[in-house]
């Protein structure tokens, strides 16, 4: 190894952990100061059929969004698209009761029981992630540019309703690299520093549910372009740490969203906006810092389980200071726990299993080599509390790689 590629190895092994050992003396800051940290990442639904990306992941492009101490451990894996949908929440009874409207009276129909029941507390969306999903993981690096929009419908209170509609672009790269042991220590430890960069742009209107099949029927769609629209924009650091004590055991820390910054500017409508209209307002808020501390364990699969090629357990212990970070909005302490399980039979099928939120997870996926496709089912706890407004959703990609 070079002397200069060595001393700079050097530098990022003492900086990494200073910074991580930091962390936790970040003065906290009011919740209102805070974006959605989801705004930072992209769902997949291979590891969203596990629970959601774990610290310890060292797979291809998924690494992106879990820890850049990764990279270093990584095979190369160029991704040229990726296409996945997905739905979440009552999507299909929605649906079904706004298509009776149409044909009835939508008075007799969304205010029967059943309806009234959906919408009380309803979150529902349909999104596309992809088309532009370009990445490579591999040689101590990763980057990737990724798409996703989608729309959705939410209650604001008694028979009102939130539409939306949002797009997003996201940029991220980094390296993860060796990082020194005391001599005579076993195992491997690594490191990772990745940078990245978000646009995020929404906009909604509030209806009233007795209005949706004459909004549908008349083709209104027009009107997302008349209504307030919110753009937010920021950049951030993730840094990671991963201990290899073997083959099959490891353990890592990650840190997501390190010194944070976004601007939340917000125009009177999307067309001011598209026209170059003088913003309305602009605020400077932060995206939270999550820290992550995981546990991988692969064992050896038993010679009498013909045609299990692999198998790994996941454990992540999430957002492990929010306590500290924003004080205001900690998540019950059930929630933080992540268990994932992923068999791969005959090096093509994949069957997943996990739970993270308090809510199940599962899903499978098929490799054909440049082509892959996931699927997933999983819920999402949208509140801080186990089961106060839990939702469920379905995922189905393909992405093609080199």
């Amino acid at each position: 190894m070079r002397t200069g590629k060595r001393t700079r190895i050097r530098i990022l092994a003492a900086v990494v952990p200073a910074l991580l050992a930091s962390l936790v003396a970040l003065p906290p800051a009011h919740g209102s100061d805070f974006i959605d940290p989801a705004l930072t990442t992209i769902v997949r639904p291979r590891t969203a059929a596990l629970g959601g990306p774990y610290s310890t992941w060292d797979e291809g492009i998924a690494t992106l969004f879990a820890n850049p101490a990764g990279f270093a451990l990584s095979e190369q894996e160029f991704q040229i698209t990726e296409l996945s949908t997905w739905v979440s929440g009552p999507v299909f009874s929605l649906s079904s009761a706004i298509a009776e409207a149409l044909d009835g009276d939508p008075e007799d129909v969304l205010t029967t029981p059943e309806v009234t029941d959906l919408t009380r507390n309803l979150y529902t969306r349909v999104g596309l992630t992809g088309p532009v999903a370009l990445g490579f993981v591999g040689d101590g690096i990763g980057f990737g540019v990724f798409s996703d929009g989608g729309l959705g419908i939410e209650t604001v209170s008694g028979r009102t309703l939130e539409i939306s509609a949002e797009e997003r672009m996201l940029a991220l790269g980094g390296v993860g690299f060796p990082m020194p042991l005391p001599r005579g220590t076993p195992g491997r430890l690594y490191g990772g520093v990745l940078m990245k960069g978000f646009m995020h742009g929404r906009t909604s209107f509030r209806e009233d549910l007795l209005d949706i099949p004459d909004l549908i029927d008349d083709a209104d769609f027009g009107r997302f372009t008349d209504e307030p629209f919110v753009l937010t924009t920021g950049v951030g650091f993730d840094l990671g740490m991963r201990y290899d004590r073997s083959e099959r055991l490891a353990y890592a820390v990650s840190a997501q969203n390190v010194l944070a910054p976004a601007v939340e500017t917000s125009y009177e409508t999307l067309d001011a906006f598209l026209d170059g209209e003088n913003a309305t307002d602009r605020e400077r808020l932060w995206a939270p810092l999550e820290l992550n501390l995981g546990v991988r364990y692969r064992p050896e699969a038993p010679e009498r389980l013909s045609g299990v090629s692999r198998a790994t357990l996941y454990f992540d212990y999430r957002d492990a200071v929010d306590f500290l970070v924003r004080p205001d909005e900690t998540d019950n302490i059930a929630l933080k726990p992540a268990l994932g399980v992923e068999v791969v039979m005959l090096r093509v099928l994949a069957v997943r299993a996990g739970f993270a939120r308090g809510l199940p997870a599962a899903g499978f996926g098929i490799d054909a080599g440049p082509v892959e496709v996931n699927t997933a089912v999983f819920g999402s706890e949208l509140s801080g509390e186990p089961g106060l407004r839990s939702v469920f959703n379905a995922m189905l990609g393909v992405r093609v790689r080199l």
